[in-house]
């Protein structure tokens, strides 16, 4: 969803690969931190695969999804991304091309080819997808990165999650402006600003969709990752015990289950940014000891965001039926494509994702 929170470079990343930093460059605290980073990013793309599992199903029996509030996972990969950003320039990486070349070519490559595969697919055999067209208009705004226009089927990109990769692509390019020409005060001056496009969202009428979409309230929550970072992890590292970390935790989860049955998209960054702060904050110290297979679907959790709905619309629309059943029970539905998605993750993550970097990275490195 994904989100930096999206080879591989944990830091040059909006969802999730390997680290290319070695252990020794890492100080004593970042080394761990990233391990946890990883694992954050594991846990907040299989929530919202558990979203669109049960949205599939609502889609196809007209019952409301009971674990609709999964789509948190979006908003924990966007605090994810304003915290290592934050951290990019605390390390101080070079504000050059480079920066962003970097970010477009770990985002891109593997976005850009399933567009295009979904774009053949709603050409030849439409009925298999829920909303992607074969719009030209709309692969345009794709493959650029932007909301569409309303007569393209409003800010939604033919790759659906795409939604978010939008908002990542636009926080890159902002960070990249306020660090290199913003002065002393740069993230102080970003967060002022997203804040002054939630507030302007507040007093134009009837925005058109570019400006609604670039407005939304959610993007405070890039704001909030960059606080967390420069206010407890930069200047108080130390006060944040692992008793603190897995309070912070266990509050954002209560926060959280309270809200379970929200409606929360007028504002989201209050309803579930917040939870996804606490869990982000109390996250990144909270795990003390390596867990192999949640950091390895970290590392694939990119590519488990992009693939996952087209796995989940295939069980239910094509599988199901096959087995003469119109619906089944949600876990069965999970426990039916989990495996497809994490070995369709894990041959992208391979196949794509990792000779993209290896080529490319060095190239963008020079």
């Amino acid at each position: 969803m994904g989100q930096q929170g999206l080879i591989p470079d944990r830091i040059h990343q909006p969802v999730g690969a390997k680290p290319r930093w070695s252990q020794a460059r890492l100080t004593g605290r970042q080394a761990p931190m990233l391990d946890s980073i990883q694992y954050l990013r594991a846990i907040a793309a299989w929530l919202v695969v558990l979203y669109h599992v049960y949205a599939s199903l609502a889609r196809e029996t007209g019952t409301a999804p009971v674990f609709a509030a999964g789509a948190i996972g979006v908003d924990i990969f966007f605090v994810l991304s304003g915290f290592l950003m934050t951290m990019v320039v605390d390390r101080g990486e070079t504000m050059d091309r480079r920066f962003l070349l970097r970010r477009w070519f770990r985002i891109a490559p593997l976005y850009y080819l399933m567009t295009l595969a979904l774009f053949v697919i709603a050409l030849v055999e439409p009925h298999l997808l829920y909303s992607a067209t074969a719009d030209p208009l709309r692969l345009l705004c794709s493959v650029l990165f932007l909301p569409g226009s309303e007569a393209s089927g409003g800010a939604q990109p033919i790759l659906a999650l795409g939604w978010t990769l939008n908002y990542e692509m636009a926080f890159y390019l902002l960070v990249f402006i306020f660090v290199r020409w913003g002065g002393d005060n740069r993230l102080f001056g970003l967060m002022a600003f997203l804040v002054f496009l939630v507030l302007l969202g507040q007093v134009v009428d009837n925005p058109g969709t570019v400006l609604r979409f670039y407005t939304d309230p959610i993007v405070l929550e890039f704001a909030m990752g960059i606080f967390l970072y420069n206010t407890i992890f930069r200047r108080r590292p130390s006060r944040f015990s692992a008793g603190v970390a897995w309070l912070a935790i266990l509050s954002g989860a209560l926060l959280f289950a309270l809200q379970i049955r929200s409606e929360p998209e007028a504002w989201r960054f209050l309803v579930w940014g917040v939870p996804a702060a606490l869990i982000v904050a109390g996250g990144v110290h909270g795990f003390t000891a390596r867990i192999g297979w949640l950091g390895r679907l970290g590392d694939w959790s990119y590519s488990t965001y992009l693939l996952h709905v087209y796995v989940i619309q295939a069980g239910v629309k094509l599988v199901l039926p096959a087995l003469g059943l119109s619906s089944a029970p949600p876990l069965a539905v999970f426990l039916l494509t989990a495996p497809l998605i994490a070995l369709g993750s894990f041959l992208l993550f391979r196949g794509v994702e990792m000779p993209v970097m290896r080529r490319f990275g060095r190239s963008v490195a020079r």
